[in-house]
């Protein structure tokens, strides 16, 4: 095969930092160790959540990135809102005591969901067919990825392949109808037939279909009527090979990330702050450590449980330091979302937790795909989420030695890229 190189479309990538941007930071540069040459598409100024610029020094020294300027309806609404100058979230966060959606927010959500579809990038379609088809021209690929959310990356791919016949495979960080909070938008009856449609002509037209989980498998066959590969999110050795467990004079719950409504343990943090008047000594020794956004639902329970006094809250660190915080703690807790689409989720952070060798409590269903993975490795608990919790078995449970290593190597990262380099060249040679 004499042409190598591949272009990935993204939304998300450095200097833009959050859990968007890993996936295909890291496949990328080991594609590019692999023999293939990418080419990153992505916006020059994306409404990226978070900052993150020490990942620009991940990027391969062989990648190409083209950019291209986007604009956003998020611009129009920061100015409306009053939010000018201030980075959004991404999900649904009420902020800090915020009980209910303005009239603002509402208006605002009623629009994006009935007139940017399948999503607010809808206005980068047209242009990035335009400018892709035209460099195209003079840099023909071998393949076309495009990974999602926001879908309309593949709406770009889909157009693009129709006009150069280029093979593509669309990839699935998240679904797109099936998504835990498509069922909160306002659609219009009109709106969700679009949706399904643009949704379904994806799944047709696709090469290949590629996504995160076996429930998202499972789903997606269903309305494809065709299987989608497997490949799983992961984490890169690299981040961990200086990482070195710290002793915690305290007992340190540590999550890391934003946590939603949908996520939010209320269940855990009533149990604890139980367990907590009931055990003065525990109390002496815990603290109970939040990095990243929170939805004001999480500091209210907190506050309810009694707990505020033990808690420390920090909104983003960049990635290399959340690798260094896993290092000092006695517990990582992983709430997942009590949604539909529950089964399905499984977050990239948990394959880092599992690398740290740390102790992990999850909250989620026990016959989900998070537990799948988390029942074949030492150190883990899986509860349900109004399970009762056992703090004097958690206990004990942090006490134990977690060592996971080799159990670990189908999830990293280079080793999932491998996969996906098979996966690229068996869709070229069949095309």
């Amino acid at each position: 095969m004499s042409n190598k190189r591949i272009l990935i479309l993204t939304y998300y990538w450095p200097p833009s930092g959050g859990t968007g941007v890993q996936r295909w930071l890291h496949f990328s540069r080991y594609l590019e160790e692999l023999g293939w040459e990418p080419i990153i598409y992505t916006p020059s100024n994306p409404e990226a959540p978070v900052q993150d610029p020490a990942l620009v020094e991940l990027i391969g020294p062989k990648t190409a990135v083209w950019y291209q300027p986007i604009w956003e309806p998020t611009q129009w609404y920061k100015k409306v809102s009053g939010k000018k100058g201030q980075q959004l979230h991404t999900g649904f966060l009420n902020e800090e005591g915020q009980k209910k959606s303005t009239l603002i927010q509402k208006l605002s959500m009623w629009l994006r969901a009935n007139f940017f579809i399948p999503d607010a990038k809808k206005a980068w379609i047209r242009p990035s067919v335009k400018f892709l088809k035209s460099k195209l021209k003079q840099n023909p690929v071998a393949a076309i990825i495009s990974t999602g959310p926001p879908h309309s990356l593949h709406l770009i791919a889909q157009a693009l392949k129709n006009q150069t016949n280029t093979p593509w495979i669309a990839d699935f960080r998240d679904p797109w109808t099936q998504i835990d909070w498509f069922e909160k938008l306002p659609l219009s009856r009109k709106s969700l037939k679009k949706h399904l449609r643009l949704e379904n002509s994806v799944f047709q037209q696709a090469d290949q279909l590629v996504v995160v989980s076996k429930d998202m498998q499972f789903q997606m066959e269903k309305l494809a009527f065709r299987k989608p590969e497997l490949i799983s999110n992961g984490y890169a050795p690299e981040d961990f090979q200086d990482f070195k467990i710290q002793a915690d004079p305290h007992f340190t719950i540590l999550h890391t990330g934003s946590i939603n409504k949908d996520r939010n343990p209320s269940e855990l943090w009533k149990s604890l702050g139980i367990y907590v008047k009931n055990n003065t000594e525990f109390a002496l020794k815990l603290r109970i450590r939040l990095i990243g956004a929170l939805d004001s639902s999480v500091k209210d329970d907190i506050e309810n449980a009694g707990l505020l006094p033990f808690t420390h809250f920090e909104s983003f660190v960049p990635h290399d330091r959340v690798v260094k915080e896993l290092a000092s703690c006695s517990l990582l807790i992983l709430p997942l979302n009590n949604v539909k689409s529950q089964k399905g989720i499984v977050t990239g952070k948990l394959f880092e937790y599992l690398a740290s060798q740390q102790s992990i409590l999850a909250i989620g269903p026990k016959d989900g795909d998070a537990a799948g993975i988390l029942n074949t490795q030492a150190g883990t608990k899986v509860i349900g989420f109004d399970e009762p919790i056992d703090w004097d078995e958690i206990i004990k449970l942090s006490q134990e030695n977690s060592t996971r290593t080799t159990s670990l190597l189908p999830y990293s990262r280079r080793a999932l890229a491998a996969s996906y380099a098979a996966l690229v060249s068996k869709v070229i040679n069949r095309i």
